[in-house]
This record gives C-alpha cells, structure tokens and sequence, in this order.
C-alpha cells in the first residue's frame, strides 16, 4: 500500500495520452494529489470532465493544471513543478495521422524528447523540493532499430542496463526518428544526472509496445490509433507486410508501475523493462475465444495476419521490485478488444461505406493513417 504524505504534491506530463491519462487515473485512485501540466486550457478542462475523472467524485484540490504551452522552450516547466515532490514525465513526441517529413525528424522528433526531458530535470533540480522524477522512455533505448524490426538477430535478452547506440540523421522512418528520440533524451538524462548529481533520484521505465483500453480514445477510429492498431488492424483483416517485436505490456502495468515507482522501496537511478512476451497472430485465437459473439456479427474477423520478430525482454528484476506480475498477451487483448467492440456497438457505421468487417483488408486511407500513428507510438504517451 502507497504511503503518502497529505501535502506532497505529483506532477504528471502527457496525461492526454493513453498512457499518460492511465498513470493519472492511477495515481488519483492511490490517493496523491496531482498538477498536471498540458497544453493548454482546453485540454484541461477536457481531462477535469472525462467520465473517468469525474467518476472519482475528487476534491477540488485534488486535482490542479498548469499551462505549459511549450515544452522545449527554457524553464518551461518552472511554474508548474513549484512545490511539487516527485514528478513523473510522460511526454514525448509521438506520430500523428499526418507524415512528418524527413527534413522535419529532428526538430519534431528528437529536439522536444531531448529538451522536454533536461528541462524537466533542471526545473527539478532549481525546485528544490522535487525527491523522485520518474521518466517514460522505452525499450527502443535499451535494442536498436535492426533487432527490433528483425534485420538482425538478438540471442540473449535485452536487460534494463543495457542501452543502444544514437543513430544521426537521415532516418528511414518515422519509427526510427522516434527511436533515436528516445536514444538521445535517456543519453541525455543519464549525461545530466552524472554531471549534475542532483538531490532527487531518476527512475527510467522502458514499456515495450503498450496494449490495452484506451479511456482517451471515444470512437473507433481514435481506438484505432497507437499500437493497439497492430491487434485491432489484424482483425478487421489487415494482412501486414512487415513483423514487430514480439514484446508487450498492458497498459495498467505501467501505470501502476509508473505510481510505484515514486516509492522508496523501489532503488531510484536506474532502468527498469516493462514487457511481456507475445505472438501477435494469437490476438486472433483470443478475441475468437473470448468474444464470440463479436466474430460472429463480423464486428471482428481472423482474416488478418501480422508478423512476430522474436526479442526477448528481460522484465524479471522490474517484477521482483515491484512486487507484481505483468499480465499477458491475453489480458492485453481482451481489454483492448474488448473496447474496441464497446466503441464499435455505440457507432457502428464508423468505418467508410466501402468497408466490411470481413473483408480481407482495411481501407487504404485508413490504413496509412494507422501506420502513421503506430510505429513512433510504443509508449503511446
């Protein structure tokens, strides 16, 4: 049970995203008070009125925002982290439904994860009141590109302290950028943290691909974005032309992982893996056993196929730490299918006329924009 002191104060980044809106629900139901930092009022008041905040029937001073309009700008976060004690950074550029140019990988991609993440520490660090930052990275800093996509074969499982080399510009995707996004702000961090030796401790957390229900996420096609989209796609009969990495993690795994790790007990200064092993074809065999009624209205179909790269993720020190074990491949499916059919019987006519559930693959244009929003979004912050 979480020990929290009635006047200390978390702050939480990136709560818009599947991610980042888990890890606040999360840490309000543990019972800490949080200042979220968004973008703007809007986004605010979007998370003050979402059904799952306001199921929790909060005090008024259990949940506050700052505006920080722009992450990468200097002391960015000065006002909003002023008499916070622990802090847990989620944000991070993640792909939209538009093409981020080639020209364009370093200034969206990799400047907002480096510079977000060192303003964060050196706003921290002049705070003065900050114990515990913890930092959404990925497993993408600890295995390169080539072993993740299966161009190169991993014998051994990756460990936490492990961390793969930053690869310079140009990039051959979006997913590269945004694994050398995630390369170069934990090189970063742990550059800074040796320089620096601030008085509060750092806690990396590196999710593998993030699976589960997303509370942001009100239609189908919101549903369809992330890396949820790799299960969704494939049973609305994508057959995909490439292989992912065989390395999941449910979604309130890490945002339970995420609270704890602002716990004492949890050694700070280190890397923890969250992830699980998995076949994604069996997303198939799971939905079909557990939502059979679904297959049957064609809500959900086994047409689809996608491959599996086998990578190993040594999660087993983050499990003992932490005291729990990860879910699996079917927990993972079933919440994120079964959301998908909650979405699906709500709107029913939301893919184009020229879609059927049945058919053996999905809408083209809907396709690219899913593929946009899935290979940068592993930790779907």
């Amino acid at each position: 049970m979480l020990c929290i002191l009635p006047d200390e104060l978390l702050l939480i980044t990136g709560v818009t995203g599947h991610v980042g809106f888990a890890v606040l629900v999360h840490a309000l139901r543990a019972g800490h008070t949080v200042r979220c930092a968004v973008r703007s009022e809007a986004k605010a008041a979007y998370i003050r009125s979402h059904p799952k905040i306001r199921a929790l029937c909060l005090a008024r001073a259990r949940l506050n925002f700052a505006i920080v309009p722009d992450i990468t700008a200097d002391g960015a976060y000065d006002d909003a982290i002023r008499g916070v004690s622990s802090v847990i950074h989620v944000a991070s550029p993640l792909a939209t439904a538009d093409s981020v140019p080639r020209e364009l990988h370093q200034e969206y991609f990799i400047q907002p994860a480096v510079r977000g993440t060192l303003g964060m520490l050196e706003a921290a660090k002049r705070a003065g009141t900050v114990r515990r930052v913890v930092i959404t990275s990925s497993i993408v800093a600890l295995a390169s590109v080539d072993q993740m996509e299966g161009r190169e074969r991993r014998a051994t499982p990756v460990q936490p302290h492990e961390r793969t080399g930053f690869r310079p510009e140009p990039y051959e995707s979006e997913f590269a950028a945004y694994a050398a996004s995630k390369v170069a702000a934990l090189k970063g961090a742990e550059a800074w943290i040796a320089r620096e030796r601030p008085a509060f401790e750092v806690v990396h957390l590196h999710p593998s691909f993030v699976i589960g229900r997303n509370d942001i996420a009100t239609t189908t096609n919101e549903a369809m974005k992330g890396t949820n989209a790799v299960i969704l796609a494939t049973l609305l009969g994508k057959k995909w032309g490439c292989s992912y990495a065989g390395a999941t993690v449910h979604v309130d795994d890490v945002a339970r992982a995420h609270v704890q790790a602002l716990l004492p007990s949890v050694p700070g200064n280190r890397s923890y893996i969250l992830s699980t092993k998995a076949r994604w074809n069996d997303a198939k065999l799971i939905a079909k056993r557990s939502f059979p009624e679904a297959v049957e209205r064609k809500l959900v179909c086994s047409s689809g196929s996608v491959g599996t790269v086998n990578i190993d993720f040594d999660a087993s020190a983050t499990e003992k730490v932490f005291g729990f074990r990860f879910q699996g491949f079917e927990e993972q499916v079933k919440s994120v299918v079964g959301h998908f059919v909650e979405l699906r019987l709500k709107r029913p006519s939301f893919m184009p006329s020229s879609f059927s559930p049945s058919s053996s693959s999905v809408d083209s244009s809907r396709m690219a924009a899913i593929s946009q929003h899935l290979r940068p979004e592993i930790l779907a912050a």
